[in-house]
Order: C-alpha cells, then structure tokens, then sequence
C-alpha cells in the first residue's frame, strides 16, 4: 500500500510537472503574439479612460485584458479577462476591476514560470499593467499582507490601486500584494 501510494504521489508531481510546463509553453506564444499586435507602448492616463471597461485580445479563443511585468523578478505574463478558477494555474486571471479606476484585481498561482516569487516581492517593488491598446501604467508594492481567505472583501482595498494575490501552496494562505501608481 506504501509502494502504490509513493508511485501515485510522483504521477501527480509528474503530471503537476507537465502541466507547468505546458502553461510556460503557452503563455510564451501568448506573448509572441501580444508583442506582435500591440501598438506602441506609451504612459497610460488612467483619467483618459476612466468611465472605460478594459478592452480585449482575443488570442486562441481567450480573451486577455493585460500585459502584466514585474521586472526585478524577470516575470512577464498575459492576463486572461475573465475568472475561472481553474484557469489560475495556466496564467493570471481578472478577478475585478479595471486599471482605470484603480480597482484591478488579478489572481495567479504560485508556481515557477508565474507568481512564485510574491513571498520575496518587498515593498517598493515595480510593478506594470499594460492594457490592450499598448496603454502602460506603473506601480509600486506599498504592502505584503497574508489572508486565510481571498474572498472579495478582503481583496477588495480602497488603498490599493491594484491588487495581486496567489494562494501559496505551502502555508495554504494568500499571499495579497498591494500597489499604489507610481509617481
């Protein structure tokens, strides 16, 4: 019984194996072609869009809302448009919100080749959120909190004009980045 249940744990770190890398895989031809039809990347003015909904990209049959880079970390993914909670552990997702009115919310996994890093961010870390039309709005990490829960009220931060948050898959906490625009 100990022999089957040691062989069923390294399928499942197998298969986790495969599935990470396969979401690496894809979310690097995700990119390819961002970069490909975004136009030029410029500063966004979250006032010019304000009363705006996040325009998106379809690209395979997905739409995504953003570009989203947190360059100390070398980490550059797309952001799916819509949650679906099973989809955090191919790329980030929307949770709610929109960069405009300082409201985004995005969910991801802590995985390599997407948020493992959040336990390591410090405050002050630079954080970027492209939207569709090439629009760039820069960030800073004003606070690392830690939460049982990721239900909307406890995401949702008057404070923070964007939020990120992962499950960290050690502790079982959420890992809750806060960001405030940069200056």
């Amino acid at each position: 019984m100990g022999c089957l249940l040691i062989l069923g744990s390294l399928g499942l770190l197998a298969a986790t194996q495969l599935r990470v890398r396969q979401a690496r895989e894809e979310n690097a031809e995700i990119l390819r072609v961002m970069e490909e039809v975004l136009p030029p990347r410029r500063e966004g003015l979250a006032d010019t869009y304000r009363n705006m909904e996040m325009p998106a990209l379809e690209i395979g049959g997905e739409d995504f809302a953003a570009l989203l880079e947190i360059p100390a970390f070398g980490v550059t993914l797309p952001v799916s448009n819509h949650w679906e909670k099973g989809d955090v552990t191919l790329r980030p997702c929307r949770f709610w919100g929109t960069v405009y009115d300082g409201s985004l919310i995005v969910g991801g996994a802590d995985q390599p080749g997407q948020f493992d890093c959040f336990d390591r961010i410090p405050n002050g870390a630079t954080v970027t959120v492209t939207d569709m039309t090439g629009a760039e709005f820069s960030y800073a990490v004003a606070r690392v909190e830690r939460s049982d829960s990721a239900r909307a009220e406890v995401l949702l931060d008057e404070e923070a004009e964007l939020t990120l948050f992962v499950r960290d898959a050690y502790s079982l906490e959420y890992i809750i980045l806060r960001c405030v625009v940069s200056p």
